[in-house]
């Protein structure tokens, strides 16, 4: 969880502080709401991920929920930040589509690093 929230907070404050700085035509006021909402929907995953690693079909029914889950709280805070805020276009679909692909990149390593645990785990009791 540390690790995700790292990343996450890093990236979006990284790339919020280009735009402002450098690119201010891009900034919008609205834009802490998108690494807000990746580190909001990883911190959810990965605390489903921690309750359910004991079964396996437990495991990937909560997979499943949670991809569910996670685009349906994405396409909303999309579709709600587009109607309500009007954000410049270019900067709103570079912005969220880029936090996108390093949280997509940040969950894919967590799981990995997940199994590889497990897997040591199972050896080790084996």
């Amino acid at each position: 969880m540390i690790v995700h929230a790292s990343v996450i907070l890093s990236v979006g404050s990284v790339w919020g502080l280009i735009m402002y700085l450098l690119i201010p035509q891009w900034w919008f006021p609205a834009y802490p709401i998108i690494p807000a909402t990746f580190l909001t929907v990883g911190i959810v995953e990965i605390l489903l991920m921690e309750k359910s690693k004991t079964q396996n079909a437990k495991l990937y029914n909560n997979i499943l929920i949670q991809r569910i889950i996670r685009w349906g709280i994405l396409m909303a805070v999309l579709l709600l930040m587009i109607g309500v805020y009007h954000p410049p276009k270019v900067a709103f679909i570079v912005s969220f589509m880029g936090l996108f692909l390093v949280y997509s990149f940040l969950s894919i390593w967590l799981h990995l690093v997940g199994i590889k645990a497990n897997r040591k785990k199972e050896q080790i009791a084996g």
